[in-house]
């Protein structure tokens, strides 16, 4: 009998409770919101498209076969130029006429990304969007996206699309400020210029560009010195990661970005020669070798003056008997150079077991009249402006700074 008078109190509560609900519950108000399926695809909305010269290149190329071969549903974003780009480019009507298909092929592959993107949506995001080309370099291979699939990922080369202040940014660069359409299939977004792919590592782009002979000779002649001191056992190579792997590696390409010194930035610090920086490792004692753990004692203050340049991974915690962590990825473009997507970064991770500290970056960021400027977190020394922004490499970008990136009570 008290169980029967538990259920019936019970069933009282719900019902009632239920009662209030509906008369609490507010009138819809308003008319619905018409909810359109977009219905033309992506083909229909290039054909109607006032791009002549990129459908000429189209229709000449190989491009309605590439696609069919990857699936009819699958989703693709087109980075369209305009005809005035194409001109300026050299890409006249009749120079398309008279270029082959493959060689067509190479250009527009590189404009048309895997993938779908609601164009509100990306509108709207802090986060960049990682777009992999239809491009394909066979020579190129990177590290697996999946641990354990594979040794290695084929090389696509990458755009990194950005909507910011109604314009949309790819690779660090303002490229349209057209209205985006969008299909079924995918998103046609009108670009301002012919997209080229990179072709030169960051270390190419520092070698030949003519500005950073200084910076190139003083971390060759640290490696050396290093190398010298460790008695070869430790490994201190400025050229990790900023060009191709050995290979005897499962892949070849590795992502990250470098703010590049250029000489004259040297010489305003007060260094005419690379004499005159490495002088500086004479304020303490050289650092050695200690076979008992197998690590290396005290350090370069050069290297302090240049570690920050990449991200000061090789100040992160090195283990003598397992080493550093894995690095993180740092080829983040101008555009992504903000506090609020990177204050916490990490660098470098915890290593194969999860046991070693991590490093986050470093750096902090801001911006005046336009202008990226990047210093170490509470620093004493001016922020280096970044003068030329964005150049574009088959690894990530090379910014080109006007001060030395240095941390708080280092003397120059």
């Amino acid at each position: 009998m008290k169980l029967i008078k538990l259920l019936t109190c019970c069933l009282l509560f719900v019902t009632l409770a239920s009662c209030r609900k509906a008369e609490f519950m507010p009138e819809a108000e308003g008319q619905p919101v018409p909810h359109t399926d977009i219905t033309i695809t992506l083909k229909e909305v290039l054909t109607a498209s006032p791009y002549t010269l990129f459908k000429a290149a189209w229709e000449r190329s190989n491009m309605n076969g590439i696609l069919k071969a990857k699936g009819n549903k699958a989703p693709f974003i087109l980075l369209v130029p305009s005809d005035a780009a194409f001109i300026a480019d050299g890409l006249t009507l009749e120079v398309i006429n008279k270029t082959t298909p493959e060689l067509l092929d190479s250009v527009l592959l590189y404009h048309v990304i895997a993938g779908n993107m609601k164009v509100e949506d990306f509108k709207i995001s802090e986060n960049r969007f990682a777009g992999r080309s239809l491009l394909e370099n066979p020579d190129l291979r990177v590290k697996p996206a999946v641990s354990g699939a594979a040794p290695s990922d084929p090389y696509f080369y990458l755009q990194y699309l950005k909507y910011a202040d109604g314009a949309l940014f790819i690779n660090g660069k303002k490229e349209s400020t057209t209205a985006p359409v969008q299909a079924k299939d995918g998103v046609l977004w009108p670009v301002d210029h012919v997209l080229h792919k990179p072709t030169k590592t960051l270390l190419q782009v520092l070698q030949e560009d003519g500005r950073f002979g200084m910076y190139l000779e003083l971390t060759e002649r640290t490696d050396a010195l290093f190398a010298e001191l460790s008695e070869g056992n430790v490994q201190h190579d400025f050229k990790m990661g900023l060009t191709y792997l050995p290979s005897h590696a499962n892949f070849n390409v590795v992502f990250n970005s470098i703010f590049a010194i250029p000489d004259e930035v040297f010489h305003k610090a007060g260094y005419q020669t690379v004499d005159d920086i490495l002088a500086l490792n004479d304020r303490n004692p050289l650092p050695y070798f200690d076979y008992e753990t197998y690590s290396m004692v005290g350090g370069l203050a050069t290297d302090t003056l240049v570690a920050y340049h990449r991200w000061g991974a090789m100040l992160s915690y090195n283990d003598p008997q397992t080493g550093r962590g894995e690095e993180g990825l740092t080829n983040f473009y101008s555009n992504d150079l903000t506090n609020s997507l990177l204050s916490n970064y990490t660098i470098v991770g915890s290593g194969s077991y999860g046991k070693l500290p991590v490093y986050t970056n470093p750096l902090e960021f801001s911006k005046e009249a336009g202008v990226v400027k990047v210093n170490v977190k509470g620093a004493d020394h001016p922020a280096a402006a970044i003068t030329d922004a964005d150049i574009n490499t088959i690894m990530g970008p090379v910014h080109v700074v006007d001060h030395l990136i240095v941390p708080k009570g280092f003397k120059l």
